[in-house]
């Protein structure tokens, strides 16, 4: 059975639209992954607290980690996972 083959130039719109539509789904999927991460981190907050690492010679000294600092460390950890994550 033959093939038919496309005739003419691949168009550019076509590869516009195609690019911009998977830039689309992957700030959706990076979106989705920071919420879902957001709310992991305020369940996770109810119970516990999160500090940072206690030096031995200020042992007297803890430092909360502010929920600030969680969303932009949450932030930054989506944009880094491929993509199905």
């Amino acid at each position: 059975m033959p093939f038919a083959k496309r005739s003419g130039s691949v168009s550019q719109i076509d590869q516009k639209l195609k690019s911009k539509r998977q830039q689309i789904i992957e700030e959706e999927r990076i979106r989705v992954l920071y919420d879902s991460l957001i709310l992991y981190c305020d369940k996770l907050l109810e119970k516990y607290e999160l500090v940072y690492p206690i030096d031995d010679l200020n042992v007297n000294e803890i430092k909360k980690v502010s929920k600030e600092e969680i969303k932009e460390f949450t932030d930054q950890y989506a944009k880094t996972k491929p993509l199905g994550f």
